[in-house]
């Protein structure tokens, strides 16, 4: 299962920098609300959203990411709504805000994939919804290729090895903890790719948002005349 070694550990790789600029992006079209938080890992942006006073539902493929979001939130003294859902399966309410924070979408497999993760979000999505998700940048992959680290964290060894599949836009972690590893596979497409996937989905981009490593889209639902 998706990073249920490193779920221990997340904490210490969580960006918060890009956290706060989700925060932000909320805050210019609602003040309250419910909100999905989709791949919520260990529950950064879900427990800011919380203590703000909106109405969040955490959710993620991993039980032990889930675990520990639970506990931060409760060290923090926030509620949220944690449920183990992936992203490719439907969602069953909706909500206001959407997030897929921390390149969540390169998790997929494929075109195929993202198309009905965005499509699921897409059918609960209201006229006023919004949805704000991430996804690398092509040329990021390139230049993680061969990186290697190793880290000290909690009196643990992690080695951090990435890299990139020839002649693909795909690149894989290799994080050994100790003596375990486990795999990670992440793959991106550009940015007029995700644009057009996005269409296929009605759902339309209103706002973009550039950074060193990663595009942010600000999309709602494209509303039929």
């Amino acid at each position: 299962m998706i990073y249920e070694r490193l779920a221990a550990y997340y904490d210490n790789f969580v960006d918060e920098t890009l956290v706060d600029i989700y925060v932000d992006e909320i805050l210019k079209h609602n003040k309250s609300g419910n909100v999905a938080d989709l791949g919520c890992g260990t529950g950064p942006l879900s427990i800011k959203l919380a203590k703000l006073g909106f109405d969040v539902t955490a959710t993620d493929i991993s039980e032990r990411m889930l675990e520990i979001a639970y506990n931060n939130s409760v060290n923090e003294e926030v509620h949220v709504n944690f449920s183990k859902h992936n992203i490719l399966d439907p969602l069953s309410n909706t909500y206001d805000i959407f997030t897929m924070v921390s390149d969540v979408i390169n998790y997929l497999a494929d075109k195929t994939q993202m198309t009905l993760a965005f499509k699921n979000v897409e059918e609960v999505m209201k006229e006023d919804s919004i949805f704000i998700f991430d996804f690398l940048k092509l040329d990021y992959m390139y230049k993680v290729d061969g990186y290697e680290e190793t880290m000290d964290i909690n009196g643990s060894t992690i080695n951090w090895k990435v890299n990139k599949h020839i002649g693909t836009s795909q690149i894989s972690h290799k994080v050994t903890i100790n003596d375990q590893t486990e795999i990670h596979t992440q793959i991106t497409y550009s940015e007029e790719e995700y644009k057009k996937i996005l269409s296929i989905c009605k759902i339309e981009i209103f706002n973009t948002i550039y950074l060193e490593e990663r595009i942010i889209f600000v999309c709602k639902k494209r509303i039929m005349s």
